[in-house]
C-alpha cells in the first residue's frame, strides 16, 4: 500500500462522505416510502446536477435536443420562451435565441461517463470487472443486509468493511477469474475502512479534486445496495447518530 499524506487522506474520506450524499436512499419495501431520486443533489443546480449525473453515469437529466426542437416547430416554445431561456442561462455561452434554435436541431452524442479504473482493465483484458465486482460485494452485502430470509447470513457484529474484509478473504471467485492475488491482497489491507480508502485513493493517484466524482461512480456501480445502506444513513441522521455504513 501506498504511503498519502495527512492532508489528502483526510481529503480522500471527506470527498467519500460527500459522495454517500449523492445517493438516494431505498427504502425497504414494508415502507413503501416513494424517493426524489435527485435527493442527493437537492443543494444544487439544474446545470450542475446534469454535468454530474452525465459524468458519473451517463445519465441525462433533461430531454434530448430534438424533443424541443419538435415543440418548437409545433409552436408549444416560442421566441418569447427562447429569448427568456437565452436571457436566464445562455449569456455567459454568448447563445440568443436563434442560436437555441440552431442547436435544437441537432441532438448531441449519447452522454458516456467517464470510465473508472474497472472499466479500463475490462476493456484491456477482456474480462468483465465492473460486473465481477458488483456481484462479489452484491453477493456479501445481501447476507450482510439480511432480515432473516439468507440460508448463511453474515454476522453483524462487525462494521461493514471488516465483515466485508473477512469475507473477501476467502473469496476465490476474482482469483479463478484472473485477478490473480486477490485475497492476499485483501488480507495485506488495512483492517478498517477510513485508512483502506486513503491507501487506496494514494494507489490509484486520485486528485483531491476527482475524489468526489469516482467514489459517487463506484457507488452507483453497486446499484440498490448502497441505496439501501443510504437509507440506514438517513435513518442514523434522523436520530442524531451517525452510520459511517456507506
Amino acid at each position: 500500500m501506498s504511503n498519502i499524506s495527512t492532508l489528502n487522506g483526510s481529503a480522500a474520506l471527506e470527498a467519500g462522505k460527500r459522495a454517500a450524499r449523492h445517493i438516494p436512499p431505498l427504502w425497504p419495501l414494508t415502507s413503501s416510502v416513494a424517493v426524489n431520486p435527485f435527493l442527493g443533489q437537492s443543494g444544487e443546480s439544474l446545470e450542475r446536477t446534469a454535468a454530474r449525473l452525465e459524468r458519473v453515469a451517463g445519465v441525462r437529466v433533461v430531454m434530448p435536443r430534438r424533443w424541443f426542437g419538435e415543440r418548437i416547430l409545433a409552436g408549444e416554445i416560442t421566441d418569447t420562451d427562447l429569448e427568456a431561456a437565452a436571457a436566464d442561462v445562455a449569456p455567459h455561452l454568448g447563445l440568443d435565441a436563434a442560436a437555441l434554435r440552431r442547436l435544437s436541431e441537432n441532438d448531441r452524442p449519447a452522454a458516456e461517463p467517464l470510465p473508472t479504473v474497472a472499466d479500463l482493465a475490462a476493456e484491456a483484458s477482456g474480462t468483465a470487472w465492473p460486473e465481477i465486482i458488483a456481484d462479489r460485494i452484491g453477493a456479501w452485502a445481501a447476507s450482510y443486509f439480511d432480515q432473516g430470509q439468507a440460508l448463511w447470513a453474515a454476522a453483524r457484529d462487525q462494521r461493514a468493511y471488516p465483515a466485508w474484509r473477512a469475507t473477501a478473504m476467502h473469496d476465490l471467485t476474482p482469483e479463478i477469474l484472473g485477478l490473480s492475488g486477490f485475497a492476499a491482497h485483501v488480507a495485506a489491507a488495512p483492517q478498517d475502512a477510513e485508512p483502506a480508502i486513503q491507501a487506496a485513493a494514494a494507489d490509484l493517484g486520485l486528485s483531491e479534486a476527482a475524489m468526489e466524482s469516482y467514489y459517487h461512480q463506484l457507488l452507483l456501480g453497486l446499484g440498490g445496495w448502497t441505496q439501501y445502506a443510504r437509507h440506514l444513513q438517513w435513518n442514523a441522521d434522523l436520530s442524531g447518530r451517525q452510520d459511517p455504513i456507506l
